[in-house]
């Protein structure tokens, strides 16, 4: 029987008031890639950007790690930014790295609402979390 599975794993760690940075893995049992990805909080700029292969399948893919600085400038809030990630890094570097600064892109929002949320339960511990988060999503 042929299986195959593939992981990703995005964290994000708030460097300080104005800057997130997020670590996305992907691995499978071809490839192993890395991306390390600080952002503006306010407006979503990606201020800067690297990448580690641990494993690929050419020569040449290693080649697509400085095509991961056409990233920087990049607004996470502009409209389509996704489908630029992926013409700029996914077509003229590597789709691996493209998913994975797409997926920490996805992961803003989300990581903002969980340190808004930590903040709220430590000035309310018998905080609702449940009503904070539905009064935040809607």
């Amino acid at each position: 029987m042929i299986t195959f599975h593939r992981s990703q794993i995005i964290g994000a760690e708030f460097l300080d008031e104005d800057t997130i940075r997020f670590n996305g893995i992907q691995e499978d049992h071809i490839y192993g890639m890395e991306i390390a990805m600080e952002v503006r909080i306010g407006d979503g700029e990606i201020l800067k950007i690297d990448g580690n292969m641990k494993r690929y399948t050419n020569f040449v893919c290693p080649q697509a790690i400085p095509v991961l600085q056409t990233a920087v400038g990049l607004s996470l809030r502009e409209e389509g930014w996704d489908r630029t990630v992926m013409r700029e890094i996914g077509r003229k570097g590597c789709e691996h790295f493209a998913e994975i600064v797409i997926e920490c892109g996805r992961c803003l929002d989300q990581a903002l609402m969980s340190r808004d949320l930590a903040a709220a339960v430590k000035e309310d511990p018998t905080l609702d979390q449940d009503a904070y988060l539905s009064a935040r999503v809607t």
